[in-house]
């Protein structure tokens, strides 16, 4: 068996959220398994190149779906998956700094963590970068 590449894993992981996303509404169960086999291969994905912004942040957005499916069943283990899911939004950023996106997430993750001061501070570099794209993109039309 050959292992898989970055893109493999990485479009595998995608079509197994997609999934986990149809089956969420009729069985939540097997949309979390769904998603947690998702984060296997994000986090695969991201192994396979430390460098890459998307795998990077689609891993912490499966850890987020596992944090909400945690906190949905009042799991006390759902506050250290949020932890965890702001880490790893903080490691994409680091990947990506100029990504106001990222910093919004991460800004999500610390709120639900119950980081309060963090998650007020990753919402201001947020929609600081997010005015700064918004403003470009008009200077962009403009000029066009």
């Amino acid at each position: 068996m050959t292992e898989l590449s970055f893109e493999e894993h990485l479009n595998s992981g995608n079509a197994l959220v997609e999934q986990a996303q149809q089956a969420a509404t009729t069985d939540f169960q097997r949309a979390r398994a769904l998603w947690q086999e998702a984060g296997k291969h994000f986090y695969l994905a991201h192994q396979a190149d430390l460098n890459h912004t998307e795998a990077a942040f689609r891993l912490a957005q499966a850890w987020m779906a596992e944090a909400y499916a945690l906190q949905k069943e009042d799991s006390a283990n759902a506050l250290l998956m949020w932890s965890n899911a702001a880490a790893q939004c903080e490691l994409a950023f680091d990947l990506d700094p100029e990504n106001g996106r990222i910093a919004m997430t991460a800004a999500s993750c610390h709120h639900f963590s119950g980081e309060h001061d963090a998650a007020k501070a990753w919402k201001q570099i947020g929609e600081h970068l997010l005015q700064d794209a918004q403003a470009a993109a008009q200077q962009a039309r403009d000029d066009a």
